[in-house]
């Protein structure tokens, strides 16, 4: 019989594995009985910290602590000290692992891999007393020290090898380039000490710097993995922040770090401390790059290649990806951890040109996907502002919030007096691709762009066509620009000039990066423009769906490219496939989620329902836009109608009539002259009494339906008698025929007023007359 392991994975989702008979799981290695890791709260808003860019406080080892455990003897492939040598001390030099002290076997130079400074040794420069080594990197020791002068802990870092020719020039080359750095990121510098051999000549040196303690990243790796810390998927995006807040610093001042990976940072109280500054080199520093370590490195950098920002890059994602391993992350709903991933296959892409241009641009896509993730756990966080796409003024979908106009009614055939017919189902609205591409948010100009300064000045004009400059460089901007406005027209010529824009854009020689997720997007809009004209509409909706999935690939942390796939992915139906891009649900549920005041997608979320027949899901998705929105108004009315309308879709059609008299009650009209009532959340007097007349509409449809429907009679026309009413339908009646007679001394047209004097007609209730049968009088005829 298979025993469950009841313990769960790292990621928070239940251990898959099962109890073998010696009582341990043979996935996770838990013992059955064993206190596994620790319990994970029920919600999952309750997970990972309370504030954006949090981190929970974790205080070092005490000294005593850290000596105990320090490692010291040196685990690292042990070479000669002579730069002429260079002889690794690996087979056919050695037939066995070296001792840690002696001389090279090619060529004598002696080596010493043992740590140089001793607690009983003299102080440091008269100021530093030595308590012991704690750690070793790729090229140096690292003391734990007491700083006699200010009685604070460092630590000092010395060479790995005493004897290594290099160690002079290194130790030179670590000051001029470390000296000058200063970031709350970055472990700060505190003073350089010189060792000099008895000819006086300096041997080598030491780093002393600003103690951080010992809680590496590794080491919370490890303390997870023991089930003592939990870390969840928002602690590995802080880390990512923070670490490329300290690689931006070094890269604007010219320097590249070169060796990113857990052991490197620091995990210092609520933030993260980059150290192990010794790889840091100018960023045009010649010769073969610093030691690195190959599991992080970029692969351009296998064949001795140089260091470039593109390898810091791909250092900070392959760091963030082993993190994310062992990080609290399966009870995100929705799309959080796939952005995330894309954020981290982008900056690990073998292709040094399709990583992210520089820290800042990843640091961007990471607060934007942490945003994401917080937002659909459950959490609220101030918006920020996108810096590569510009919000619509137009808002799609809007026809669902918006109140019908007379041809709503003036566009219906005509009905007999005695027939009902039922009022249309309620329209949700779906945007059609033309509305799509014309009211999508706007990628903001490319800064490198030669004309890059038009679009920022006062006499820019959005809405005119810009001609190329006379000489110089063609601007993309421009093309892209002309684009849009092109689309803008009608016909197929505006269509086909559109293209040709974009054609011209993608032929400007320039930088693909920056660029290519601008061009993606374009041809994404020229694709949903021609939906509308061409004949193969769905080949041209799956091409806008890969065009708008490609800029999502390149910006995993903006909303505005999972918008647009959202709007793509609904035209195209339930029916798509089911494939890398997700569902039309789940891209409108990570931009509501992350910003609730977006409209445009509270109405996709609200179609989808509206789709399924799920009237109330339709309505609370609506309810739950701020009153500070720019389109609030549009999605109160939209709520209303939903609330009270008929629905295409569903087992239930209609809703109760109290419900209904629930939304007349939000339309209340002013007693005694005109305009709609302060309670009103329709504002204008025609468009309170054209939506009370819809819903007087539904609400008839709702009465009928409550009673049964008509409940024909054979006899009445032999009685001469209409068939009686339902309860409270003649009351409906009137107030409905009152609502047409109104909209008729509305109209100016005379076909129009007679059109709706005669739906008043046809609604108003019926009259009942009963005339008692005469008496024949005696002899009477």
């Amino acid at each position: 019989m298979r025993i469950p392991c009841p313990h769960r994975r790292f990621t928070g989702a239940p251990c898959e594995g099962a109890v073998q008979t010696t009582g341990h799981c043979d996935t996770c290695g838990r013992s059955e009985d064993g206190p596994g890791l620790p319990p994970l709260p029920a919600s999952p808003e309750k997970c990972g910290p309370g504030g954006l860019l949090e981190l929970p406080p974790l205080s070092p080892s005490t000294p005593a602590q850290r000596l105990s455990a320090a490692v010291t003897q040196a685990h690292v492939r042990m070479s000669c000290s002579s730069k002429d040598c260079a002889t690794y001390f690996v087979a056919p030099y050695t037939a066995a692992p070296p001792p840690d002290e002696g001389h090279c076997p090619r060529c004598g130079v002696p080596y010493n891999y043992r740590p140089e400074l001793t607690r009983d040794g003299p102080l440091l420069q008269d100021q530093y007393r030595i308590l012991g080594p704690i750690a070793h990197g790729g090229q140096g020791w690292v003391y734990l020290a007491l700083d006699t002068h200010l009685e604070d802990l460092v630590a000092v870092k010395g060479m790995l090898n005493r004897y290594a020719e290099r160690g002079a020039a290194q130790a030179a080359e670590e000051r001029r380039s470390l000296v000058a750095i200063r970031h709350e990121r970055i472990v700060q510098i505190r003073d350089f000490v010189s060792t000099g051999n008895e000819d006086g000549t300096v041997s080598g040196g030491y780093i002393v710097m600003q103690d951080v303690g010992d809680r590496t990243l590794s080491a919370v790796v490890e303390a997870t993995r023991q089930g003592n810390f939990v870390l969840d998927i928002e602690h590995v995006i802080t880390y990512g922040c923070q670490i490329l807040e300290a690689l931006a610093h070094l890269h604007g001042m010219g320097f590249l770090y070169g060796d990113m990976k857990p052991s490197n940072v620091v995990h210092q109280h609520d933030g993260v401390k980059v150290i192990d500054l010794g790889g840091v080199r100018g960023s045009r520093s010649a010769g073969l790059p610093p030691v690195i370590t190959p599991r992080y490195a970029a692969p351009e950098t296998a064949g001795n290649g140089a260091l470039t920002i593109a390898h810091d890059i791909h250092t900070v994602g392959a760091t963030l990806a082993e993190l994310a391993g062992w990080a609290v992350g399966d009870d995100v709903p929705g799309l959080g951890t796939s952005s995330f991933r894309l954020v981290v296959d982008r900056a690990t892409d073998r292709d040094p040109e399709r990583r992210f241009a520089d820290a800042e641009e990843m640091a961007g896509q990471l607060r934007g996907v942490l945003r994401e993730i917080r937002a659909l756990r459950g959490k609220r966080d101030r918006t920020e502002p996108s810096a590569y796409f510009t919000p619509s003024t137009e808002l799609l979908g809007a026809r669902l919030g918006t109140v019908p106009d007379y041809a709503h009614w003036l566009d219906r055939a005509p009905h007999r007096r005695d027939e009902t017919r039922e009022a249309p189902a309620l329209d949700s609205g779906i945007p059609t691709p033309t509305e799509i591409a014309r009211r999508l948010p706007v990628p903001r100009p490319y800064p490198g762009d030669p004309e890059a300064a038009r679009f920022l000045v006062s006499s820019y004009d959005p809405a005119r066509l810009l001609a190329q400059p006379g000489s110089g460089e063609r601007s993309v901007e421009i093309c892209l620009h002309n684009a849009r406005l092109l689309l803008g027209q009608e016909g197929g010529e505006a269509l086909a000039l559109a293209r040709e824009q974009v054609e011209a854009a993608n032929a400007i020689p320039g930088p693909g990066p920056v660029r290519q997720w601008r061009l993606s997007w374009h041809w994404g809009l020229v694709a949903l423009r021609s939906a509308d004209v061409l004949d193969d509409r769905r080949q041209l909706l799956e091409a806008a769906l890969e065009h708008f999935a490609a800029v999502h690939r390149a910006l995993p942390g903006e909303y505005a490219a999972k918008l647009a796939l959202a709007y793509v992915a609904e035209q195209l139906g339930p029916d798509r496939p089911a494939g890398a891009i997700p569902s039309a649900y789940e891209l409108f549920r990570a931009v509501h989620a992350r910003n609730p005041s977006h409209v445009g997608a509270a109405l996709g979320l609200a179609r989808l329902a509206l789709a399924r027949g799920d009237r109330d899901a339709a309505a609370e998705v609506l309810d739950l836009v701020p009153d500070e929105s720019r389109d609030h108004a549009v999605a109160r009315i939209a709520a209303l109608r939903i609330r009270a309308a008929r629905l295409a879709a569903g087992g239930r059609p209609l809703p109760g009539k109290r419900r209904i008299d629930a939304v007349l009650a939000a339309v209340p009209l002013r007693e005694g002259g005109p305009g709609p009532h302060p309670a009103s959340v329709v504002t204008g007097d025609e468009a309170a009494r054209l939506l009370r007349t819809e819903l007087y509409e539904w609400k008839l449809d709702a009465v009928r339906a409550e009673a049964g429907g008509v409940r024909p009679d054979g006899r009445w026309w032999r009685r001469g008698l209409p068939p009686a009413p339902v309860p409270g339908e003649p009351a409906v009646r009137a107030e409905l025929a009152g609502c047409y007679r109104w909209m008729a001394r509305q109209c100016k047209d005379t076909a129009d007023h007679e059109k709706l004097i005669d739906l008043s007609h046809a609604v108003r209730p019926q009259t009942r007359y009963w005339f008692p049968p005469r008496r024949r009088t005696p002899g009477g005829s």
